[in-house]
């Protein structure tokens, strides 16, 4: 049957009709809506705690509990950068390679990711609610356990690499296919999955590795989930110390008290600062494989600019390990380096808002008082008033969550259970806008024409045709 579906998409005969979401996605939301049904049923049953209670030990309560719904924003997040990008008429296939999914179908995953994170943590309440279980405790734990252990095999799931599927089982026409024909999700995202954990992968052998566009992107969001990799670092290191322990520390009554106990000499050790500074590593490491290639100045600065996290890092270590005034400072200090200079790098080189000097140096590269032209292709067809007033917006918007860090600092707003998960979810909203306009710049770099430019295109072509073939814009050889 896959076999036909690809012959039929390959030889353009009649696709089925197009699908609104909730259609698509009807198995998905029946199954949310049995869940949330539940949901209430225990909510309704457990007299002894409020529903805010039950809802924070589901979502936010625990480090444990929070990485799978970052996991989950994060696809939402994409499935908006992949339908401004539509809107705007930057073809992605142009910067990351065939296979993006569509919107729809990225959704579509964020909602069926949510029902198995759903079901796993509601486990553990019903079976306490309906067969009186003991060991509460042990129970949650295993719980997010197999919540992780389903995202990460999400990601794999067959059509894949790693169940030995053949390529051709999960190419960009096959996934087209099984989108026109609403197959399952699994179906249609096993291109862009396979994509993902291929690149993922690559990320953690960098320097080497090849380094594209979409490495880049890749790799900046997981910088963006630092603190999720350290709470992933904590639920595996809570988890052992709690199954290796004697089983009635673990009961419902301690439960809270063992988490809060355990916790600490987990954040507290060298191996939580190192899952924390495991992202910018891997970038730093590709900054360098990309200057080693090109031997542009400009990745050597780059890669000074994730060096930065390093010191932060290890101070944050030793704050959590010896709380002092002059840790504190450190802390202070440290992130003020380290976001201004990523803020400064997102204005003037991911997102290139103002116009260049020619051969200038990085010190004067630009001028500040006058915009790039074309001062946008997100908004190409506004007035010029509406993308001054937009992208100072974006930069105020920037601006204030890069340092965000200072109200936890100063102890103005909670860093645990929802005050954490409000910081996280706003830096992934952070690095969502940060993605759009990324590749916004990606497109003026390169003169690549907006979808809907005949002219451009032919001229596009034409020149294409002359050197041999483009490059796909996929090498990341201008940015590092």
């Amino acid at each position: 049957t896959i076999h036909r579906v690809a012959a039929h998409a390959s030889h353009g005969e009649t696709m089925a009709p197009a699908t609104t979401f909730a259609q698509s996605a009807r198995n998905e939301i029946s199954l949310f809506a049995a869940l949330v049904i539940v949901f209430g049923v225990v909510a309704a049953r457990d007299q002894e705690q409020e529903l805010y209670e039950l809802v924070s030990r589901l979502f936010w309560r625990t480090a444990s509990a929070r990485p799978p719904v970052l996991i989950i924003a994060i696809l939402v997040g994409w499935a908006g950068v992949v339908r401004c990008a539509e809107l705007a008429g930057l073809r992605l296939s142009r910067c990351i390679g065939e296979g993006v999914s569509p919107p729809k179908v990225i959704c579509r995953a964020a909602l069926g990711l949510l029902d198995i994170v759903l079901l796993c943590r509601l486990a553990p309440f019903v079976a306490r609610e309906v067969f009186g279980t003991e060991h509460f405790g042990r129970w949650c734990l295993l719980a997010d356990l197999v919540a992780y252990a389903c995202c990460g095999f999400y990601l794999v799931a067959p059509p894949s690499g790693v169940f030995l599927s053949p390529e051709h089982a999960y190419d960009a026409e096959r996934c087209a296919a099984h989108v026109r024909y609403d197959h399952a999700a699994v179906l249609q995202t096993a291109c862009s999955r396979a994509s993902l954990f291929k690149t993922l992968v690559e990320s953690l052998c960098a320097p080497f590795a090849p380094v594209t566009f979409w490495h880049v992107i890749v790799a900046d969001y997981a910088t963006s989930m630092a603190k999720a990799m350290g709470d992933m670092h904590v639920t595996t290191c809570v988890a052992w110390r709690g199954f290796a322990s004697p089983v009635s520390t673990m009961d419902v009554d301690v439960h809270g008290v063992f988490w809060e106990e355990t916790r600490g000499a987990c954040v507290t050790s060298e191996l939580n600062a190192y899952a924390l500074a495991l992202p910018f590593w891997c970038r730093l490491f590709q900054c360098l494989a990309v200057l080693r290639r090109t031997g542009e100045a400009k990745n050597f600065w780059n890669a000074c600019k994730y060096a930065t996290a390093f010191p932060l890092v290890y101070a944050g270590y030793l704050d959590r390990l010896a709380p002092s005034e002059h840790t504190r400072r450190l802390v202070v200090g440290c992130a003020i380096i380290q976001s201004s200079a990523t803020f400064a790098w997102d204005l003037c080189m991911d997102w290139g808002l103002f116009k260049k000097r020619r051969g200038a140096l990085l010190c004067g590269l630009f001028e500040p008082d006058q915009m790039r032209e074309p001062k946008s292709l997100v908004f190409s067809k506004k007035p010029d008033s509406f993308v001054y007033l937009a992208y100072g917006a974006l930069v105020l918007f920037n601006f204030s969550l890069r340092f965000a860090w200072a109200l936890a600092v100063f102890g103005h707003v909670s860093t645990r259970g929802l005050g954490m998960l409000n910081f996280e979810l706003a830096e992934l909203a952070r690095r969502t806008v940060w993605a759009l306009f990324r590749i916004e710049w990606e497109y003026h770099e390169r003169k690549w024409p907006l979808d809907g430019d005949e002219v451009a295109e032919e001229s596009l072509e034409l020149v294409a045709h002359e050197d041999g073939g483009l490059d796909g814009g996929v090498e990341e050889t201008k940015k590092g």
